[in-house]
C-alpha cells in the first residue's frame, strides 16, 4: 500500500476545490442557469473582441519565455521552431493544470527533435517557469502595496502584515537581478551547479513575466468593463490572489477557486453579470487556445499536402502528431464533462416539448440517466487515449456517437450534440494514433488519474445543485418522473454516475494488477535447450527456470527472456543466441512493448549491446559489476592466494569431498538438497527469489550439473553448475550450505570448482554480479550513481552490498559493468528498479528481506 502521504496532495486539492464551491454555492443561491445564459450575449462585442486581442498578445508574450530560455541554455533555434511547441505547451499547461509537468512533458518531446539533451530541457523547463514567478511575486508584491484598506480587510490580515508580504515580494526579484550581477560564476550547492543567467536576461525575464501577467489580467479587466468601480492597479491585486489561489490548489486552470475569489472580492457587481463574464473570460483565455492547439494538430494529419509544406512547418506538423493521443484524450475528457454537466442542469422547457412529442417520458428519461453515465465512460476512456490503446478509441467513438444520439433525445441539446460530433469526427480522423493493443481493465488504477474524475464529479454535483436550489428536497424527488422534473432527473443521474464510478474504482482496487504468470508447461524447454547449448554468458541458463516469458526471433535462433512487473517489460540479460539477431529481436521486442502500452526495460545487461539500447533511445545506468576469474592459470600458489589455500587445506584436514555429480544422477540426491535448502532459508530468514536467479525447484535443479562437498559422508554444501560451451564460461546459480557445514567451507567449494574448471579447459569462472559495486561518489557524479554508492556503503540492514564485492575480491577477478536501460525520464529509472526489485523478490514487502 502505498504511503498514506502520497494522498496529501489529492486530499488538500479536493478540500480546497469544497471549500470554494461552498463559497460560491452560498453568494450564487439565488442565481438561475438561465438567467446566466442570458448574460452572455450582453458583453459588447468591442469589449469581447478586446479581451480577446489581450489573450493573443499574452500568448505571443508567453512563447518568449521559451526563447529566454533557449538564449539561456547557449542554443540557437530559429524563433518559428520554438513558437508552436511553446504555445502548445502553455494551453494545455493552462487547462490541464500543474502546467510544469505537463507544459513540461510537451516540451520534452518537442525539443528533443531539436537536439536538446535531457538536462538542457530540464533548464528550459525551469528557466520558463522562473520567469512567471518572478513576474508573479513583483506584480503581487505593488498590488499588496497598493492595495485599498476594504480590499485588504477581505484578506483577514492586517495592513501592516500586508505591507511586509509585499515588501519580501519585491525584494525576491530584485535580489535575484542581484545575485545575477554580482556573482557570474555558477553556484555550487553539494555538487549541482546552478548558472545564473546575465543581468540583461534576469531583466528580460522579469519583462516577459510582468507582460503576460498584465495582458492575462487585461483579458478579463475588459470583459468586465464598467461594471468595475475601481482601476487595473486595484483589480489586477485581486486577480493576482485569484491566480494564487488557483495556483496553490493544483487543480486544472484553478477552476472554481479562481472564481470563488473573484466572486468575494467585487461584491458590488451583479452576480449574474459577474458569473457570466467568467465564463466568457473561461473561454476566450483557456478553451479557444486549446481549440487551436487542437486545430494544429488537425493539420498534421493532412498528410497528402506535407510534400508542399515547407521544411520548418514540416518539422512542426511531425511533432505535433504525436500529440495527438495526449490532446485527442483531453478533448474526450472535456466531452465527458459536458455530459455530466449538462445531466445536472434544468433542460430548456421549450425543447423538452418538441422532443416529448417524438418519444415518450420514460424514453426521455432513461436517455437522462445514460448521457450521465456516458459522460462518466469518457472519463475513464481518457486515460485509456492517453495510452493510445485501440480498444479505448473503439469505445470513446462508441461512447460519442450514443452521446449525440442522447444528447438529442434527453432536452434536444443540439449545441452539445454537435460538440461530440466535432470530437468524435476528429477522433475518426487520427484512428491511426491509437494503435496499441491491450485491454482497457488493464489498466492500473492511480490517484494522478482518479483525481481529474473525482473532482469533475464534485463540480457536477455542486451545478446540480445550485440550479436546482430551490427546490426543497424530500424522498419522494428520487420517484417523480414529469416534463419539468428537472431536480429528479439531476438526483438519479448523479447517483448512477457516483455509483458506476465507485464500482470501477471499487473494482479495480479489488482486481489490482496481478499478470497471468506462464508455467514450465508453457515452454518448450528442449527449443530452449537448443539455443543454451551456444551460449557465451552463463547466465542465459536461468531461462530454464520457467517463470519468464519467452519472445522469440523469427527464425527460432535466439529469443529475449522476460517479465512483466506493474507496466514494467523487463527482460532478463541480453538477448539469448547469436550477436547477427539481437538488434532485430531487440528491436521487435521494443515495438511489442509499445503496442501494449507498457514500459520497456532491460535489465542486467552487458556491454554487448549498449549501441542497440541508446538506438532504441534508452538511458543506461550501471547498476553494478560482474567478476570472473581467469581459469587458464589459475592455481593456489603465490601470496595472493595465501587465504585462498589456506581455506582449501583446511577443507582436506576436516575431511572435505569435493563432486561434481551430472545432472542424471541428481535426482537421486534431491530429498538432501531439498533438506539444506529449506533449513538455510528458514536459518537465513530469507524468501525465495527468481527472474535474475534460480529458486529451488525439483524440475530445475535436476536440469543442471551439482557440485556438492560431503563431510563424513554427508553434503553439507551444494551449487548447481550453469555452462557456457561458446566462451567456455562456467559459473554457479544456487548455492545453499547445511548449519554442519564447517566454517569456510565456501571458500572450498569456489576453489574446487576453480580447479575443477581448469581441468574441464573452462577458461572463465563467473562469480555473478555484485550489486551496486563501481558506481562513483564524485561531486560531477549522476546523481543515480551518488545514491547507489550511499546505499552500497551503509545498506546492511537490506543486503551486504559491500561485503559481497569485498568476498568476490579476494580472487582476484576482472570486474564488467551490469546495466538497466530503460526509457528516459526523472521517475523511469526508479520505477524499472522498483518493478524489477519486486520481480526478483517477488513482491513488495519481500523486498525488504535479505
Amino acid at each position: 500500500m502505498k504511503n498514506p502521504r502520497y494522498l496529501i496532495g489529492p486530499v488538500f486539492s479536493i478540500s480546497f476545490l469544497s471549500i470554494a464551491l461552498w463559497f460560491l454555492h452560498r453568494e450564487l443561491g439565488g442565481i438561475s442557469g438561465a438567467t446566466v445564459y442570458s448574460q452572455l450575449g450582453v458583453i459588447p462585442l468591442p469589449a469581447l473582441l478586446a479581451s480577446a486581442l489581450c489573450a493573443i498578445c499574452g500568448y505571443i508574450v508567453l512563447t518568449g519565455y521559451d526563447a529566454a530560455a533557449f538564449q539561456y541554455i547557449n542554443k540557437s533555434i530559429p524563433y518559428r521552431r520554438i513558437a508552436i511547441p511553446a504555445f502548445t505547451a502553455f494551453a494545455v499547461g493552462h487547462n490541464v493544470g500543474l502546467a510544469t509537468l505537463s507544459g513540461g512533458a510537451i516540451r520534452y518531446r518537442a525539443y528533443t527533435l531539436l537536439g536538446l539533451s535531457g538536462a538542457q530541457i530540464a533548464s528550459v523547463i525551469v528557466f520558463v517557469g522562473l520567469t512567471f514567478t518572478l513576474g508573479m511575486s513583483f506584480l503581487l508584491g505593488v498590488a499588496l502595496w497598493a492595495m485599498p484598506a476594504d480590499q485588504v480587510a477581505i484578506l483577514q490580515i492586517s495592513e501592516s502584515v500586508v505591507h511586509i508580504v509585499a515588501i519580501l515580494l519585491l525584494a525576491a526579484p530584485l535580489a535575484y537581478g542581484a545575485i545575477a550581477a554580482l556573482v557570474p560564476k555558477p553556484i555550487t550547492f553539494r555538487g549541482w551547479q546552478f548558472a545564473m543567467p546575465t543581468p540583461r536576461l534576469c531583466a528580460r525575464q522579469l519583462g516577459l513575466s510582468i507582460a503576460d501577467i498584465l495582458l492575462a489580467a487585461a483579458t478579463l479587466y475588459v470583459l468586465l468593463g464598467s461594471h468595475l468601480s475601481i482601476g487595473f492597479l486595484q483589480f489586477l491585486g485581486i486577480y493576482l490572489l485569484a491566480i494564487s489561489a488557483g495556483l496553490l490548489s493544483t487543480i486544472p486552470g484553478g477552476i472554481g477557486v479562481f472564481e470563488a475569489v473573484v466572486v468575494a472580492a467585487l461584491p458590488e457587481i451583479d452576480r449574474n453579470i459577474l458569473l457570466s463574464t467568467l465564463l466568457i473570460y473561461r473561454l476566450v483565455y483557456y478553451l479557444v487556445p486549446f481549440l487551436i492547439a487542437l486545430i494544429l494538430v488537425l493539420v498534421s494529419e493532412l498528410k497528402a499536402h506535407r510534400d508542399k509544406i515547407k521544411r520548418p512547418a514540416a518539422y512542426i506538423l511531425s511533432w505535433l502528431t504525436g500529440l495527438v493521443p495526449q490532446i485527442l484524450g483531453m478533448t474526450v475528457f472535456l466531452a465527458g464533462t459536458v455530459l455530466l454537466i449538462s445531466g445536472s442542469m434544468p433542460a430548456v422547457e421549450s425543447r423538452l416539448h418538441i422532443v416529448l412529442n417524438i418519444i415518450p417520458l420514460p424514453a426521455l428519461e432513461l436517455s437522462h440517466l445514460l448521457g450521465s453515465a456516458l459522460g462518466a465512460g469518457l472519463l475513464i476512456m481518457a486515460h485509456g487515449l492517453f495510452r493510445r490503446l485501440h480498444s479505448a478509441y473503439i469505445a470513446a467513438l462508441v461512447m460519442l456517437l450514443m452521446g449525440i444520439a442522447v444528447s438529442l433525445a434527453k432536452g434536444f441539446d443540439y449545441e452539445e450534440a454537435m460538440i461530440l460530433a466535432v470530437v468524435s469526427f476528429t477522433l475518426y480522423l487520427c484512428r491511426e494514433a491509437f494503435y496499441r493493443k491491450g485491454a482497457l481493465i488493464a489498466q492500473r488504477l492511480s490517484i494522478d488519474w482518479l483525481l481529474p474524475i473525482v473532482l469533475v464529479f464534485i463540480v457536477t454535483a455542486w451545478v446540480g445543485l445550485l440550479s436546482n436550489r430551490h427546490i426543497v428536497y424530500s424522498n419522494q424527488l428520487w420517484w417523480q418522473f414529469a416534463t419539468s422534473a428537472d431536480a429528479p432527473r439531476m438526483l438519479r443521474a448523479s447517483f448512477v454516475v457516483a455509483l458506476a464510478l465507485a464500482g470501477f474504482a471499487f473494482w479495480k482496487i479489488l482486481k489490482g494488477g496481478v499478470t497471468n504468470m506462464p508455467s514450465s508447461l508453457d515452454l518448450d524447454f528442449d527449443k530452449l535447450g537448443a539455443v543454451l547449448n551456444n551460449i557465451t554468458d552463463p547466465e542465459a541458463n536461468v531461462a530454464l527456470l520457467g517463470d519468464k516469458r519467452i519472445f522469440w526471433s523469427a527464425d527460432q535462433s535466439a529469443f529475449i527472456m522476460y517479465q512483466i512487473s506493474g507496466d514494467s517489460w523487463i527482460t532478463m540479460g541480453d538477448p539469448v543466441g547469436p550477436t547477427s539477431t539481437h538488434q532485430e529481436l531487440l528491436w521487435q521486442f521494443r515495438e511489442l512493448v509499445d503496442q501494449n502500452g507498457g514500459r520497456p526495460v532491460f535489465y542486467q545487461v552487458s556491454g554487448v549491446n549498449l549501441s542497440h539500447y541508446i538506438d532504441m533511445g534508452m538511458t543506461l545506468a550501471k547498476i553494478g559489476e560482474n567478476a570472473q576469474v581467469g581459469l587458464a592459470d589459475f592455481s593456489l600458489q603465490g601470496s595472493q592466494r595465501a587465504d585462498l589455500r589456506q581455506a582449501y587445506n583446511k577443507g582436506k584436514k576436516l575431511g572435505a569431498v569435493f563432486e561434481v555429480l551430472s545432472k542424471e544422477t541428481v535426482p537421486n540426491i534431491y530429498p538432501e538438497l531439498l533438506r539444506i535448502s529449506d533449513a538455510w532459508l528458514t536459518e537465513k530468514s530469507a524468501a525465495e527469489k527468481s527472474f535474475s536467479i534460480g529458486a529451488f525447484t525439483e524440475a530445475y535443479i535436476c536440469r543442471f550439473d551439482c557440485a556438492v562437498v560431503r563431510v563424513n559422508g554427508d553434503i553439507v554444501v551444494f551449487a548447481n553448475l550453469w555452462p557456457a560451451s561458446a566462451s567456455k564460461s562456467l559459473s554457479i546459480d544456487l548455492m545453499r550450505y547445511s548449519s554442519a557445514a564447517p566454517k569456510g567451507i565456501m571458500d572450498y567449494l569456489f576453489v574446487e570448482l576453480m580447479l575443477w574448471g581448469s581441468a574441464q579447459r573452462y577458461q572463465w569462472f563467473s562469480l555473478g554480479m555484485a550489486p551496486l559495486s563501481g558506481l562513483e561518489k564524485r561531486a560531477l557524479a549522476p546523481i543515480w550513481h551518488k545514491i547507489g554508492h550511499l546505499i552500497f556503503s551503509h545498506g546492511e540492514a537490506f543486503y551486504n552490498f559491500e561485503g559481497l564485492r569485498q568476498y568476490k575480491e579476494k580472487f582476484d577477478p576482472e570486474w564488467t559493468p551490469r546495466y538497466i536501460a530503460c526509457q528516459d525520464g526523472v521517475l523511469r529509472l526508479p520505477i524499472a528498479l522498483f518493478d524489477s526489485a519486486r520481480l526478483i523478490s517477488g513482491g513488495v514487502i519481500k523486498i525488504l528481506k535479505k
